[in-house]
């Protein structure tokens, strides 16, 4: 029977210290973390375990505050006095709401050595044995105790495990409990820092809540500088709501942000641990034997190790964590510049000596020894250009004088050959020229390779396909053969060949190679060219392994990101064509204009037939048709694309009634659509929306003898034949299109068109099932993927006369006046407004005029409807 002792024999306890923290004004809920301490009921410790600013508390506290009846305590170095602690824990469990008045914990007294005192220990076990539910004892910052006292009582207490206590632990390093038996027991659970690091999705919330000085295209990059640090993105959006934009925050120049990272990472460390840090900081990476180097320590290793551990994170596996070396590299060179360049500079001879030509390069840039930098360019500018290292090229050519540049034709030479990799001809043009001024009398079969082949790039860019090809021949294979440039003059060729089998073998050869040797930027263009192959075959699955391969630069990257985009719609995945097309606008934020703009168009137009199919239909209008627009005309971009962008907007468009806008982007497209199949089924759909199914009918069966440019178009165009088969009620042929259908897509993968097919299609799909043979197994799949998505039905259309009377409404002219504008009758006015009403799901002429708004169906710059 528990003994009452005298209460005032407890500390005093602030109430503070057993208050369950409120919330941050910019709480994030974080349900997936959430769930796992939800079921945490039957173990007996929850450890909450990282380094400061991963949120631990903020957590632990939204838990207490959805759970109730917790018990919390906020741990500090007052807690290393031992009877202190133990009241604040009997303080803590008496204010939580499980013991009743009367209950001896309430009473409890705290002896003079409460953890080393087994009755004292022994009366708590057994009132927590007595509860009828367990109660949670949430202990936070528990790292603050570092007296062996508390731990020793604690551990007593988790030994006896009494049922009425389930133990919260959170703590910057493992607290010295018996973690390793409930580990064993499966009475643990466990949130380290991998689990509590921000996702991209848990980051949007976090900027949306502190405003728009972030942009969503921002965000998946920030978490990714960031590593997901809670504390970080919180510090970021902080920044950027000061200053207006993360400048300060990337560069290192925000005082709050250093200040945090002063107070709460570099605070804790010993004097050499902190000096070492500001020391590695000039390096990204740290492989083994530098950091002894730099600092001129034996023991530097061994104080990264330290660095390295659970408690700190100061260090990851490659150096300083980057929000912490970007901040102490920044005040090192404000604070002592000379130092800084000295570090760069032995960090570049020892690279050097290991043979790393391109860190070696980097850092006698930041060391701002030209001098040392163009020697290095001289020995290894070529093999840095092959190997993918063109943004540590082009800083080394930015740091020498333009003159010299023009003066070397070396350098000459890579900097067009960086020039048209970013499409950029003119400055590439220039430099060409700089390079015939200075030529020597003698050049080395390298620079004259390099030459024939930076002519035969800018003859891709800004000539003709002939004079490209020519220009591709006129590079000497057998010289090309004796300076590792070989693949790179045969992947231009490649490139250029109208037999696709005769490219795909050379491309393979040249890639087979290329890894050999580790190109990587000559493998990255082979993949890419593959990649484009399988696209226009149709091999989608090819396209999409090839894409997920061998990228060096944001602009490969943003390439290869469109085609898994469009891999993506292909496969019926609306939601990660989005994903994909978002990372394209984010890679590109920096790319030069001539080069992004057409591979904007098509990854904004993937995302906008997407989105309409996830029902954002009038969003995704809008979207296709500004990123037409933003281009301007369609004779300046490849073919396949303006084709692409035409039939995904046109498909769209009929489909939500918006014919004006399909008419303008089939007119828009008209030289690339010329002579091919996605001509004719361009005009069987609008047959088709005007309910001419005869029509349809007629125009696709000259469907066999023109070309199609975008192969699962083919499927399409079979379909649209099945739609106007069935609403001529011709069954059989429908049915043997949908079989002809089937049997082309699924090799390919392609459930675009059936997936998101209208419903009198998917009904007739279905009715076939048991009688499909081949196709009926990729059927399955097909209406497996619908039931997955549970798209929305679509909005029912405006009719034209609508659209007509919708676009008056506006302009507060009266009903007899709108009648006598369209050259119609009021009653008829009023039978159109009616429709509009209905279909808008509005009651008063405001209303419609301000959905119509929101929905995009009153902008000027939508074409009237037109058949």
């Amino acid at each position: 029977m528990c003994r009452r002792r005298d209460i005032s024999l407890r500390r005093q306890v602030p109430r503070t210290k057993i208050a369950v923290p409120g919330p941050p004004a910019d709480l994030v809920s974080r349900p997936r973390l959430l769930s796992v301490l939800d079921r945490a009921h039957e173990a007996a410790v929850v450890f909450v375990g990282a380094p400061a600013g991963f949120g631990k508390t903020v957590l632990l506290a939204e838990w207490a505050r959805r759970r109730g009846a917790v018990a919390w305590l906020s741990a500090d170095a007052d807690d290393n006095d031992d009877r202190l602690f133990w009241s604040a824990v009997l303080e803590a469990l008496s204010r939580c709401g499980r013991f009743p008045d009367g209950d001896p914990v309430r009473f409890l007294a705290v002896p003079d050595s409460p953890s080393t005192d087994l009755a004292f220990l022994a009366e708590l076990a057994d009132a927590l044995d007595a509860l009828p539910e367990p109660v949670v004892l949430v202990l936070d910052s528990a790292h603050e105790i570092t007296a062996p006292e508390p731990w020793h009582g604690l551990r007593a207490l988790v030994r006896h495990q009494p049922a009425g206590l389930r133990l919260a632990v959170s703590s910057r390093r493992e607290p010295p409990l018996p973690l390793g038996r409930a580990r064993l027991a499966g009475r643990l659970v466990e949130i380290g820092a991998e689990r509590l690091r921000f996702t991209a999705t848990e980051a949007e919330a976090l900027f949306a809540a502190a405003g728009p000085a972030i942009p969503p295209d921002q965000v998946a990059p920030l978490v990714d500088r960031t590593g997901g640090w809670p504390a970080g993105l919180r510090l970021a959006a902080a920044s950027a709501s000061r200053h207006g934009s993360l400048w300060d925050f990337d560069t290192g120049r925000d005082s709050a942000v250093l200040a945090y990272l002063t107070d709460e990472v570099l605070a804790p460390l010993t004097p050499a641990q902190r000096e070492l840090l500001r020391t590695i900081s000039v390096c990204d990476e740290i492989p083994a034997g530098l950091a002894p180097v730099l600092s001129g320590r034996a023991d530097a290793e061994a104080l990264l190790h330290e660095l390295s551990g659970p408690a700190v994170r100061a260090v990851g596996p490659s150096g300083v964590t980057p929000l912490l070396r970007t901040y102490l590299r920044a005040e090192l060179h404000r604070r002592a510049p000379d130092r800084a360049r000295t570090l760069h500079a032995t960090a570049a001879r020892w690279f050097a000596e290991q043979g790393q030509s391109a860190p070696a390069l980097l850092h006698s840039v930041r060391a701002g020894t030209p001098g040392r930098v163009s020697e290095l360019l001289r020995a290894h500018a070529v093999p840095l250009f092959l190997a993918g290292e063109h943004r540590i090229l082009r800083s080394a050519l930015a740091s020498i004088e333009d003159r010299r540049v023009a003066a070397d034709p070396l350098a000459a030479l890579i900097s067009a050959a960086l020039s048209l990799e970013a499409a950029e001809t003119s400055a590439a043009s220039l430099q060409l020229a700089w390079a015939d001024a200075a030529w020597p009398d003698q050049p080395t079969a390298e620079l004259t390779v390099l030459q024939q082949l930076a002519r035969s790039r800018l003859a891709q860019l800004d000539r003709t396909p002939a004079h490209a090809r020519r220009a591709a021949e006129d590079v000497d294979e057998k010289l090309a053969a004796e300076t590792g440039l070989a693949g790179l003059a045969a992947l231009h060729r490649a490139e250029l060949l109208s037999d696709r089998e005769e490219a795909r073998r050379t491309l393979e050869r040249c890639l087979a190679t290329a890894e050999e040797l580790g190109q990587h930027f000559t493998v990255a263009r082979c993949l890419a060219a593959l990649a484009e192959i399988a696209c226009h075959e149709g091999d989608y699955p090819a396209m999409d392994r090839l894409a997920r391969r061998g990228r060096t630069n944001p602009f490969q990257n943003a390439q290869a990101a469109a085609l898994l985009a469009y891999g993506a719609l292909i496969r019926g995945e609306p939601a990660d064509c989005v994903d994909h097309a978002k990372r394209v606008e984010q890679l590109l934020r920096d790319a030069p204009a001539r080069a992004a703009r057409t591979l904007r168009l098509f990854a904004e137009t993937l995302r906008g037939a997407a989105e309409f199919e996830l029902g954002g239909w009038h969003a995704a209008l809008r979207r296709m048709r500004r990123a037409r627009r933003r281009l301007g005309t369609g004779r300046t971009c490849p073919a396949a694309h303006t084709t692409l962008c035409a039939v995904l907007e046109q498909r769209a468009a009929l489909r939500l009634g918006a014919a004006g806008q399909a008419k303008e982007a089939v007119r828009w497209a008209a030289p690339a659509l010329a002579g091919s199949g996605e001509e004719l089924l361009v005009r069987a759909r609008t047959q088709l929306r005007l309910g001419r199914h005869h029509a349809a009918s007629s125009v696709l069966r000259s469907l066999d003898e023109v070309p199609m440019t975008l192969p699962w178009a083919a499927v399409e165009a079979t379909l649209v034949g099945v739609q106007a088969a069935l609403a001529g009620g011709a069954r059989e042929r429908a049915a043997r299109l949908l079989d002809d259908a089937l049997r082309a897509a699924g090799p390919a993968g392609i459930r675009f068109p059936f997936v998101f097919a209208p419903p009198d299609l998917v009904r007739f799909l279905t009715s076939r099932l048991g009688t499909l043979g081949a196709g009926e197994r990729f059927a399955g799949e097909i209406l497996a993927v619908r039931r997955r998505l549970r798209t929305p039905p679509m909005p029912e259309p405006l009719t034209e006369r609508e659209r007509g009377v919708l676009r008056l409404l506006p302009t507060q002219r009266s009903i007899d006046e709108i009648a006598e504008d369209l050259t119609v009758s009021p009653n008829t006015v009023k039978t159109h407004v009616r429709g509009i009403y209905a279909k808008l799901a509005v009651r008063s002429r405001r209303e419609a005029v301000a959905v119509a708004r929101e929905r995009g169906l009153l902008e000027h710059e939508i074409p009237d409807f037109t058949a």
